[in-house]
């Protein structure tokens, strides 16, 4: 007896399914949901500072030109131009004779992505990544943030330690940076970020330099009476050194964001010199969006209360210097004032 016979079109599909099967999987066509451009030359922060000086660094490696947000399925791809090309310097190392195994793609800088998918709600982080003393426009909180930093591993458990395990738990960092000539390419998922981007999302995109080892500023550690956690943020001083920028006030409210991404129309001189040198107060910066138009960065808010509860407390005592330094013990020689006898510090 022979099988029933199948109607004819329930037969083509059968077929047309099988056939299907048997394709090999495409890959989506990435597509473009956000791009900006920065403009050229501008890597001087508030408008002073001058690059480091060791001649493997030029002002161009900070100078940030466009920004892109593409999406490819469950994939978004963050791609960050620069004014000259990603490159490894010719010293991997720099207050140590051990050279350090940089295998990130990025190897100067420190470029901070900061997300907003919901710009009308102020649930969210308003805290920077450690060590870079900026914040946000009133009332702007991100929701996620991607670094590309040369060192993944240790950035990741300063942020942790410096802004919480909760805040911490929405920035990515990734490995495995692409760098091609001068952009880089950064490949995260969709859950990391916490949804697929939209033309309503807004960003802020900072750079600093990036320092290679932790900071060993003892005498500012001690007299401060606490560490301050820094993500191997580039150091900027009066005078430049060769792995310091150079141009900045006395003082601890200065930005070391050299270089940031604003809406067309908004001074990046104001925005990164709002911050205020005796309330501790750091500068504003805003958001960019698709869709928003220019949003004003903020006058520095004045309130000493609110300048405490920063990450960084007041300078030390001038003077004080380190004259003997034994395993833990450290011996510094210089002004007493606001030190008491035998006060025990940590030094980390």
């Amino acid at each position: 007896m022979s099988p029933p016979r199948l109607p004819s079109v329930v037969a083509a599909a059968l077929v047309a399914a099988l056939l299907v099967a048997a394709l090999p999987a495409q890959a989506g066509k990435p597509r473009l949901v956000a791009a900006f451009d920065d403009d050229a030359s501008d890597a001087y922060g508030p408008g002073t500072y001058v690059p480091p000086g060791d001649s493997d660094i030029t002002e161009a490696d900070f100078d940030l030109r466009r920004f892109e947000v593409w999406v490819d399925g469950e994939e978004v791809i963050f791609k960050v131009t620069m004014g000259a090309s990603f490159r490894q310097p010719g010293e991997t190392a720099r207050t140590s004779a051990i050279p350090l195994n940089l295998a990130n793609g990025v190897f100067l800088q420190n470029i901070d992505i900061y997300i907003d998918s919901d710009p009308t709600s102020r649930v969210g982080f308003s805290s920077c990544i450690p060590g870079r003393r900026v914040g946000f426009s009133p009332g702007r909180t991100w929701k996620a943030a991607v670094v590309l930093t040369p060192q993944p591993g240790p950035t990741r458990n300063i942020i942790e330690g410096g802004l919480g395990s909760e805040a911490a738990g929405h920035v990515v960092v990734p490995d495995g940076v692409q760098t091609t000539s001068r952009t880089a390419i950064a490949h995260v998922s969709t859950f990391q970020i916490g949804g697929t981007p939209t033309a309503s999302w807004a960003y802020s995109v900072m750079v600093s330099g990036a320092r290679w080892e932790r900071s060993f500023a003892l005498v500012d550690r001690i007299a401060r009476g606490k560490p301050a956690p820094d993500a191997f943020t580039m150091p900027v001083v009066p005078v430049r050194e060769a792995w310091a920028f150079g141009g900045a006030p006395e003082g601890i409210a200065h930005p070391r964001v050299v270089d940031v991404l604003l809406p067309r129309g908004v001074s990046q001189k104001r925005v990164l010199g709002s911050f205020h040198v005796e309330s501790g107060e750091w500068a504003r910066v805003p958001f960019v969006s698709l869709q928003g138009g220019p949003e004003p960065a903020g006058a520095p808010l004045l309130d000493p209360a609110a300048a405490a509860a920063r990450q960084e407390p007041p300078p030390p005592p001038p003077g004080l210097k380190v004259v003997d330094l034994s395993e833990g013990t450290v011996t510094l020689a210089g002004p007493t004032a606001g030190l008491s006898n035998m006060m025990i510090g940590q030094v980390l």
